[in-house]
């Protein structure tokens, strides 16, 4: 017993200048996992050592029209070394947001950002903070992520950064979604074994966190609807009524809670669609946003449904796929109801059809076709081709809206015929796809579905059929509004090209720009078997800034969507470069560059590289941090390797000390 007493305190004795060597090396070799995605840190390029940039203050205003939201982010930083230095900032943004907008002030200096070529604008960058001058350059990493660069600033002089963006705004059972992140997690690059068991050590042993940041928050609210509810989800707020605009500001003035800012809003519910128009004049040319609402619950009584259901049973929906995809379309059947018509078609290297055609639904044909699903197993080639044949060969039935529902994993190598045999083929029909598990081709479901004037639904998870295809079942059974067309009163671009129809749950923004509008826009349609028709003078569409941008990138992503065919791909990338700067946007042919064209710094001042980390998420540990810039190296990268097997070995020496410490 006396022993064991020693043991344990030789082990507590001990353990602590050990457990400080394991974080020391856990740091060193485990740093390299974490990704650099956000923060303002200012690298040092000579010296190796790291300071914090001082963030004192971060200001967000935005302002909504109809869906969307228009976004400028202020932040102030200091530079409090006595270094000239370069600062990184990268951030991520809302989904399906653009950047559009740059501007930085270094004490009196204002520096606007031009939109160039992408790597026109890298060189732009690069020599101007070569030659010392103050510049910056705001680029899109992937996805969400943007990134801008500061270059050449002074000591002891505060930056202060603007960055403009657009953002959509969400609309799900009946109610709007605006969500603005104030924070940043810890994201990883993938790691091995090792790696993985590194950085746990490293998290639980570190147990530092990081200070909050404050943000302050406005938000202009032009709905062009009548509001019935209003409310933010994670933050306090006051709400200011201004007519029918509402203004929205953080409680507290400033927000130190890590929660990201989610603000939701409900219209009146007339029980029919509503519609909120803007309008703005940029380069010459008139811009126009038309969005339809849908009433939040819709019972289509008088529009009769022919409802084709499309299963892949190929080699690749083989185990989990094909079971999710049987009960997809089971949940699929529950839609239908007596007086409906429809069929179901399954396929591999070839297409087979529960029926030789469409026919009534009753509870006998339910009871067959759950049988003939269930028997269903995944196995041979995919050709997508002959289930598209067969269900969109002859037309449907008379007075019956066809929705097709074709539920596959989309791994076929002839997308662009397929797409161009949808566009060919679909008539009066409306395709629908699902996207069975992991690794799905979402980018082609999704083109293929705008192609058929339907959506596109993505189910990864078992776990999640049942809600994502209730979502889909709620759509298919009520169309608000369908074989929609808007008639202008002269020659316009409109974005979509082809309509869809308007569904429960399912907003639909129209965007077009002409030289020049008046006069009246004409909405028609068919809703529950009769005739819809609303006429909108042109000149009660509200003002609002943001619709030009959005036509530009309606018609980026539709030229990105574009079939093409081989050889066409430059057309295309030039079409996109030339939307993109003709209204000023970051794209996949551009980014922002702003240059100071007087030299600040001078050639023999060594220029300094330093980071800031970001505020953390709330319930989260850790943030986003950044390697310096010189980490990439063989002899770092060799470095790392030594440390790892040193670690391997503390950490057994570490276990065996416990071990020891136990048993003695």
């Amino acid at each position: 017993m006396p022993g064991r007493c020693n043991g344990a305190q030789r082990s507590q004795q001990e353990s602590p200048p050990m457990s400080r060597l394991l974080v020391f090396c856990l740091a060193l070799v485990a740093g390299p996992v974490l990704a650099s995605d956000s923060g303002f840190w200012l690298e040092r390029q000579a010296g190796g050592s790291r300071e914090e940039a001082l963030a004192l203050s971060t200001e967000v205003d935005i302002q909504v029209t109809g869906m969307l939201a228009l976004v400028e982010v202020r932040q102030q930083f200091f530079n409090q070394t006595g270094d000239w230095a370069e600062g990184v900032y990268r951030f991520p943004l809302p989904d399906r947001s653009a950047v559009e907008q740059l501007r930085i002030r270094l004490g009196q200096r204002l520096i606007e950002g031009e939109i160039q070529e992408k790597e026109s604008a890298r060189a732009t960058y690069e020599a101007a903070r070569e030659k010392g001058q103050v510049a910056g350059l705001v680029e899109r990493d992937q996805g969400n992520l943007f990134s801008t660069r500061v270059a050449n600033i002074p000591p002891g002089e505060m930056v202060e950064i603007r960055i403009g963006f657009t953002q959509p705004v969400e609309y799900e059972h009946g109610r709007f979604r605006l969500r603005f992140p104030t924070t940043a997690a810890p994201r990883y690059r993938p790691a091995g074994e090792l790696e993985r068991a590194l950085r746990e050590r490293l998290e639980s042993a570190l147990e530092t966190g990081m200070p909050q940041r404050p943000v302050q928050l406005t938000v202009d609210l032009r709905p062009g609807l009548r509001l019935s509810n209003l409310e933010s989800i994670h933050h306090e707020i006051e709400v200011e009524n201004l007519g029918s605009e509402r203004l929205v500001t953080l409680s507290d003035g400033a927000d130190w809670s890590g929660r990201d800012f989610e603000l939701v809003w409900e219209p009146e519910d007339t029980g029919e669609a509503a519609t909120a128009a803007f309008a703005e004049s940029f380069n010459g040319h008139e811009h126009i946003m038309l969005n339809l609402v849908p009433p939040q619950a819709f019972e289509a009584r008088d529009t009769p449904r022919e409802v084709i259901l499309i299963i892949d049973t190929s080699g690749s929906m083989s185990n989990q796929p094909i079971e999710q995809a049987r009960e997809s379309l089971h949940y699929a059947l529950a839609s239908l109801k007596a007086g409906d018509r429809f069929n179901v078609i399954e396929f591999d290297h070839q297409a087979r059809s529960l029926y030789p055609q469409a026919r009534g639904f009753d509870e006998d044909r339910l009871v067959e076709a759950a049988q003939w699903i269930d028997s269903l197993a995944a196995g041979g080639g995919t050709d997508m081709g002959p289930p598209l044949a067969l269900a969109l060969g002859a037309p449907p039935s008379g007075g019956f809206l066809r929705q097709v529902v074709f539920i596959t994993d989309g791994m076929v190598g002839n997308e662009q015929e397929l797409l161009e045999r949808t566009e060919l083929e679909l008539g009066e029909s409306r395709l629908f796809t699902v996207g069975i598990g992991h690794g799905v081709n979402g980018s082609f479901l999704r083109r293929m579905a705008g192609a058929g004037r339907g959506s596109y639904t993505a189910i990864a998870e078992t776990s999640r059929i049942a809600e994502r295809m209730s979502e889909l079942v709620l759509q298919l059974e009520s169309p608000v509004i369908h074989d929609l067309e808007v008639t202008w009163p002269r020659a316009v671009e409109p974005y979509p090209k082809t309509l869809p129809d308007l569904y429960v749950g399912q907003p639909l923004s129209i965007i077009a720009r002409a030289d020049k509008l008046s006069g009246d826009l004409i909405v028609r349609g068919t809703s529950n078997g009769r005739y819809f028709e609303r006429v909108l003078p042109l000149e009660d569409f509200q003002p609002a800034p943001g619709v030009a941008g959005q036509w530009g990138r309606a018609r980026i992503e539709a030229l990105e969507n574009r079939i093409v065919a081989p050889g066409e791909e430059a057309l295309v990338d030039a079409e996109i470069l030339d939307t993109a700067l003709d209204y000023s946007l970051v794209s996949s042919q551009t980014s922002l560059v702003a240059v100071d064209r007087t030299p600040a710094r001078s050639r023999e001042a060594a220029m300094q590289r330093f980071k800031l980390d970001t505020s953390p998420a709330q319930g989260r540990s850790g943030s986003l941090r950044a390697m310096p810039a010189t980490d990439a190296g063989s002899v770092p990268a060799a470095l790392r390797g030594a440390l790892a097997l040193l670690l391997v070995g503390l950490l057994l020496f570490q276990g065996r000390i416990n071990r020891d410490g136990g048993a003695s």
